[in-house]
């Protein structure tokens, strides 16, 4: 019984005191959440203030390497075509033909973060990442320059292209963030 009211009086006492831990220790504070935009180049997303161009840039560097490297790359223009629709495909330096890289979903902190964006496989406002994930560019809780939005308007007249080439997207992160 002795043992329990010592127990007793040594939890209230660490309750009163708000705790048995260091105090010494500050706590962890809350990060605000990180905000994110499209935008079609390192100026573009620099001119937000809230990186500099290069730090913009060496994170959209980061995204078109990963674009050169995951993207399905085709010998022409038509079987490109065939798999992700009309009007979406550029042909790249090494002469093969991928999806067309249009814009960057970038998270607007340090160190800053890109994703590249395609066309959506349907007829939309918007882009989509590597994922599959559409991303609508009149969403209000992402920065889109006028460029990228420019761009996603044209999006929205692009003819659906086909379920297999939003499959095939598909190689990357599974989270856009």
């Amino acid at each position: 019984m002795r043992q329990l009211s010592k127990f007793c009086v040594g939890l209230a006492v660490c309750a009163a005191l708000g705790g048995c831990g260091d105090a010494s220790q500050p706590e962890a504070k809350a990060r605000p959440p990180v905000e994110h935009g499209v935008f079609i180049s390192a100026r573009d997303c620099a001119a937000t203030g809230k990186l500099t161009v290069d730090q913009c840039g060496q994170a959209i560097d980061a995204a078109v390497a990963r674009h050169e490297a995951e993207a399905p790359a085709y010998g022409s223009l038509s079987q490109c075509e065939a798999t992700v629709g009309a009007d979406r495909c550029d042909k790249g330096v090494d002469g093969r033909y991928r999806l067309r890289l249009q814009a960057f979903f970038v998270a607007l902190a340090i160190p800053a973060h890109a994703v590249p964006l395609y066309p959506p496989s349907q007829s939309m406002i918007g882009f989509q990442s590597p994922s599959k994930q559409v991303i609508d560019a009149r969403d209000a809780t992402l920065r889109v320059s006028d460029a990228a939005l420019s761009l996603a308007y044209e999006n929205a007249k692009l003819a659906n292209g086909s379920v297999e080439a939003a499959a095939q997207l598909g190689r990357g992160a599974a989270d856009i963030h």
